[in-house]
């Protein structure tokens, strides 16, 4: 391992060390215990379930950003491409996002810098989706989000200019090939030479893929972003209800968005699959938003994360395995030239 690696594996260490002890500090696990062993089972059933139609939608909408590089792919394909990539982020951060592109290109024969591209755009419809939920949840809940989360609230103004602004160049990029040209050269300028290698590397591997869009594609990429979304918010709603009697279920679909939101920052942050940090997020939510109980809150946030992690984490190392890729191969794939991979 060298000392890059190490450095970036021991801060997701002491990230998530640090966000389990925040929030699990002072509890009575054996009250946590006695309200997990009330768990509804078929809520956390319901739960995974939309997780994976999730996947399964993130893999339709996949095959649009890659009709450029193939113009039909294996929904199949793409489906177990995504939930390996959703496994290996659980178990070595930022992991998946070379090892799903790399499963698309053994498997569809595509070049693995083009597939990589779309992961890249992707990522963007994303982002503006969580930074919609947010906004929304901020506004719904400024006092709370002040007094738990004050640096979140005060980001709320800041946030909503970056996604607007964000999105505005995004169509823009998407429109004109001039437009990208031109923050292309930005980057040169602005910054130093060492960083704008790097920098300018991404930024047209990301225009590229961008560029490669057919108009034709943007609205079901859309609705393929709202499906995903409003899965997740299905899911969410559904594991309210995995604690029976704790009063989680009385937040309702509102309360769902918040949660949502906050889970979707807390699997942003680079630990295995949101450990530590989503446990902080959503207890912390549930206490000083909702009035749960602080037992209460605990055993749902372990319980609602681990149903997910343990399904997700091992059917998707299955269809990794099972492809004959490993983080090693995709690597390869990664440094090689784009005629190589």
């Amino acid at each position: 391992m060298n000392s890059k690696n190490f450095l970036k594996y021991s801060l997701a260490f002491i990230i998530t060390a640090g966000a389990l002890y925040l929030a699990f500090r002072g509890q009575d696990f054996a009250a946590i215990g006695s309200k997990l062993s009330q768990t509804n089972i078929w809520a956390l059933v319901l739960l995974v379930l939309f997780q994976i139609l999730a996947h399964f939608v993130r893999g339709w909408r996949w095959q649009f950003l890659l009709r450029p590089i193939k113009g039909k792919t294996s929904l199949w394909i793409a489906f177990k491409a995504v939930m390996a990539g959703y496994a290996m982020n659980n178990v070595i951060p930022r992991s998946g996002e070379i090892i799903r592109p790399a499963m698309a290109s053994v498997q569809e024969n595509m070049p693995f810098a083009g597939t990589l591209a779309t992961i890249i755009v992707e990522r963007i419809f994303d982002v503006i989706a969580l930074g919609s939920l947010f906004v929304f949840s901020l506004f719904s809940y400024e006092k709370e989000f002040t007094s738990a989360f004050p640096d979140l609230a005060s980001a709320a103004i800041p946030l909503l200019i970056i996604v607007t602004a964000g999105l505005i160049v995004f169509v823009a990029i998407f429109i004109s090939k001039a437009v990208s040209n031109f923050f292309l050269q930005l980057i040169h300028k602005i910054f130093p030479q060492k960083i704008a290698v790097p920098v300018a590397r991404a930024f047209d591997t990301f225009t590229t893929g961008l560029h490669g869009l057919q108009r034709n594609t943007a609205v079901p990429i859309v609705l393929g972003t709202i499906a995903v979304w409003a899965c997740y918010l299905a899911s969410t709603y559904c594991g309210l209800y995995a604690l029976p009697g704790s009063g989680i279920e009385a937040i309702g679909i509102k309360g769902a968005i918040v949660l949502l939101s906050l889970a979707g920052i807390a699997i942003t942050i680079p630990t295995p699959g949101g450990t530590g940090t989503y446990h902080y997020f959503i207890k912390s939510a549930l206490i000083l938003f909702f009035l749960i109980p602080s037992d209460s809150a605990a055993a749902f946030a372990i319980v609602t994360h681990a149903a997910n992690y343990i399904v997700i984490t091992v059917a998707g190392l299955f269809f990794m395995f099972s492809a004959g890729v490993s983080l090693q191969t995709a690597k390869k794939k990664a440094e090689a030239k784009p005629s190589e991979s």
